[in-house]
This record gives C-alpha cells, structure tokens and sequence, in this order.
C-alpha cells in the first residue's frame, strides 16, 4: 500500500467511525425518548435502559464490558504463515490474513467479553457445559474461540465456516489438533449442495454423535434446525442457539424446540443489534441466546 493509499484509508476510516458514532447517538436518543413513555416490560429492559442512560449505545447494555481493553490485547505475528494471531489459554488463535493489528485487538476483546459469565452472548453455563470426551459441533465457526476454549477436553469437534480466510485461519489454529479436528467449508443449511450441507446429512454413516451444536449463523438459525430434525429427535444434542439477529428469534426457537421436548433457558441481560436493513424498533433489546437441554420422551 503506497503513501497515498494509505492516508485514503485513514481519512476512509475516520469518517467512517464518525459516521458510525453519529448514528448510535441517534439510536441512543430514540431509544431512550419510547422508554421515557413506555414502562420497559421486564426488569432486563428496565436494567439496560437505566445503564444506557449513561453510556455510549452498544451491543452489551452491562458494565461487565469494563473488564476488557482492546489495548491490553498483545497480538504476534507468525512469520512462516504470515498471519497474526493472539495467545488464547495458552493456544494460539490466528486471524483472518487481511486484517491488521489494531482490527485482531478489537475483535479479541469483543471476543471475550461475548463469554465473559455474565455476558447475554455467552454459549456455556453451570449445568449446560462441555465435557471430558464431547463432541461438539461449531456451526458458524468464525475465527473458532469457541473450539479452541474447550478442545482440549474434547473427543471430535467439527468446525463449519465458509468465509475462506477464517478457512485458512482456523487450519492454522488448530493444526496441533488434527486428529480430533474437522474443519467443513460449506454454509450450514436445510438443503445440499456444492455451497450447503445439513448437519443430517453430515452425520449420515458417522461413527460418533454430537453432544453440542453451537450455532451462530448470522440469521439463518431457522435453516440449520431444519437440517438437524433427525439430529435433533434421534440424538438430542444439547444446543446453544444465537438468537439476537432477528427481533422474534428467542421466542420462535424457543417455541420450536420446547415441542421436540427439550427444556428452554437463556443467558443474563438483553443485547442490542440490527441486522443489515433492520428497522429500528421497540423493544430495541433482545435476548442473546437459546440454551436447550433435551427433557426426555413425552410421558
């Protein structure tokens, strides 16, 4: 990148930040000027407005988020891959080949503060948790932190992640582990293809079964649960389901998997996100995620 690109990035980047702030300061105003009408409808909505008063609009509404600095995050550089990464529990976890040092500090901190114990993103729990020769299934990988957080307890975990440079990020994470780690290049779906798999198609004929499936698909949850029916009725895998990319999301797969008999629980506090083309719209917050345990044959 010349001198001339670069300065052309900068003066790109800052106006897009300006532009970005601006925005959530008026999200911020509309939010708070319907709640100053309207009674929030649950002590999750009341706690999120009250802290939003006096903080800057963001995905996490909680002051759990103060526990983490971008700029506490040490990033390294691997020369012989040519790609940065971050020590993540003693592993390294690498990152997508275009991004810079400052674009890994950001999303690392946002990384773990998604997982910190009191965050509404956070996938585990006591008594809904991985254990000592698992299966996991990580639909919607990314960058695999997920994976990586737990695999050394784990007998198989199967990564699905289409983007081609979280491909290449992940064959580098999880090199060491190449025995017990498959990473699949294909979008989870309902249907299959050169670009598409289901996750019952996936398992037809294979020796082990999952024990979880994360799922975080950026919206096509819906897609996903109809290609794992068999995995879902034969096999009752404990699931974490993202459920904050569409507004009715928590209350749909909620509704969905509580009729194939499994018990429904969620994380603390509410999120605030907009998928792309996304009104903006009362009750503004939702909840993160669906954590469901099978509760056994209807009697």
């Amino acid at each position: 990148m010349n001198l001339f690109s670069k300065l052309q990035y900068k003066v790109k980047s800052r106006l897009n930040t300006y532009k970005n702030k601006q925005r959530s300061e008026k999200r911020k105003e509309t939010i708070l000027d319907y709640y100053a009408k309207n009674e929030p409808a649950t002590p999750e909505l009341k706690a999120a407005v009250a802290y939003l008063k006096n903080h800057p609009l963001g995905v996490f509404q909680d002051s759990f988020t103060d526990k983490y600095n971008f700029k506490d995050v040490e990033v390294h550089k691997d020369e012989s891959k040519n790609l940065l990464w971050v020590n993540h529990g003693g592993h390294r976890l690498y990152f997508k080949r275009s991004y810079n040092a400052i674009t890994v500090k950001l999303l690392y901190n946002g990384l773990l503060a998604e997982q910190d114990p009191e965050s509404p993103h956070r996938y585990t729990a006591v008594g809904f948790d991985l254990k000592q020769g698992d299966v996991l299934l990580d639909v919607g990988s990314a960058e695999g932190i997920f994976s990586l957080s737990n695999i050394e307890m784990l007998e198989k975990a199967v990564l699905f992640e289409r983007e081609p440079e979280w491909v290449e990020a992940l064959e580098a994470t999880f090199e060491p582990w190449k025995d017990k780690v498959e990473i699949i290049s294909k979008f989870v779906s309902d249907q299959n293809d050169a670009d598409n798999i289901c996750i019952d198609t996936f398992l037809s004929g294979k020796s082990f079964v999952p024990d979880l499936v994360k799922i975080d698909v950026e919206g096509a949850e819906d897609r996903v649960l109809k290609g794992m029916e068999l995995t879902i009725t034969q096999h009752h895998p404990k699931i974490a389901l993202c459920t904050y990319h569409k507004q009715d999301d928590f209350n749909k797969f909620s509704k969905y998997l509580s009729e194939r008999n499994y018990t429904i629980s969620s994380t603390k506090g509410v999120m605030f996100f907009l998928s792309p083309g996304e009104a903006l719209i009362p009750p503004f917050f939702r909840k993160g995620l669906v954590r469901a345990i099978f509760s056994g044959d209807t009697v």
